[in-house]
């Protein structure tokens, strides 16, 4: 029977992708089982193609995933499963481990750049008896996040992570109860976008179903700190620094011993008629740190000697905090030298 030109071209066409379509076998991982993929170019970062699982004694496929765009590297020449550089380095084709802690491994395949910033993602196969169930679930955690997650055998949880642009994560952990993932806690962190720029960082967590909540702030890590010290009655941290860089103010925090702000002065303040930001004054003179709010007003003095602390008075009565000599870095006096817009000082 004659083919029409048609089918020739088609046949042809066919049979060139088949001779450039170029597999490796993904093996070592398990005496169960083994994987294969299967690409059109390896020249390409993302390539095209299909990544396979099958068993080793009937050499049947068992699952598959195809994606216009798998990424892998080469180790000595080969292609390698249970590679987890979580979250932004190399992550295998193939990842075989016990996802839900019930002491039988499962897979993971990747099925394309899926996941924030265009990473890796993967579909999620959990075993269940002789063979392997898809999970929607544990899909959804290696889909929504920054590629694969993390398995945490020690704590027996799973771990993701996910960020908006550079100010913002947000860290989740999971753990398995009877076959269903329940959430254990979720951590935010992001910048004020105020000076003095805090790290802001809230976290829910869940404790026989009941939610707690909490919010702390940090001091971020770019602030100049130009004097510190601890206090002496209770370990907390006295710091007056300025943001760093083309920062516009002075501030003044007192930190607990876990680092987190408990007090800070002053706020800044978006002045409409002025139309600049504005934050309230500190009054500096001959070895001493003045401010007031609405509660209180402060003293941050640098006598020399090794004698610092901070006098208070609130309601008529005053309180005097003294700190460690040991525990001084830098000094009031280098505030002489200092510009800030909320800076007063008296010679």
């Amino acid at each position: 029977m004659k083919r029409s030109p048609l089918i020739l071209v088609l046949l042809a066409c066919s049979n060139a992708f088949a001779q450039h379509n170029i597999s490796f076998k993904i093996d070592g991982f398990s005496n169960k089982y083994y994987g294969l993929v299967q690409v059109h170019d390896t020249a390409e970062v993302f390539k095209a193609g299909t990544v396979k699982v099958f068993d080793k004694s009937t050499k049947k496929e068992l699952f598959h995933t195809t994606s216009d765009e798998l990424t892998f590297d080469f180790h000595d020449g080969q292609v390698k499963a249970n590679i987890m550089e979580a979250p932004y380095g190399e992550q295998s084709l193939i990842i075989y481990e016990d996802f839900n802690f019930d002491g039988v491994k499962d897979f993971a395949l990747m099925d394309g750049q899926n996941s924030c910033y265009h990473g890796p993602s993967f579909q999620i196969w959990l075993a269940q008896g002789a063979g392997f169930k898809h999970s929607e679930a544990f899909t959804r955690l290696a889909q929504e996040y920054c590629g694969m997650f993390i398995v945490n055998q020690k704590d027996k949880v799973l771990e993701t992570m996910t960020k908006s642009g550079c100010c913002w994560h947000q860290f989740s952990r999971f753990k398995v109860e009877n076959g269903q993932l329940k959430t254990l806690s979720v951590e935010e962190s992001s910048l004020s976008n105020t000076e003095p720029y805090f790290e802001e960082v809230s976290q829910q967590t869940w404790v026989n179903g009941k939610e707690e909540q909490t919010l702390k702030q940090y001091m971020n890590e770019q602030a100049d700190t130009l004097f510190s010290f601890t206090l002496a009655k209770n370990g907390k941290q006295v710091v007056v620094f300025h943001a760093g860089g083309d920062s516009e103010f002075l501030f003044y925090v007192l930190c607990q011993k876990d680092g987190s702000v408990e007090f800070s002065y002053p706020e800044v303040v978006y002045d409409e008629k002025k139309q600049e930001n504005v934050a309230g004054v500190m009054n500096y003179s001959s070895g001493k740190l003045a401010f007031k709010n609405e509660e209180a007003s402060y003293e941050v003095y640098d006598e020399g000697n090794g004698k610092i602390g901070v006098r208070v008075l609130s309601e008529g009565k005053s309180y005097v905090f003294e700190g460690v000599a040991g525990s001084v870095k830098g000094g009031l006096a280098g505030l002489k030298d200092v510009e800030k817009k909320n800076l007063r000082k008296t010679m």
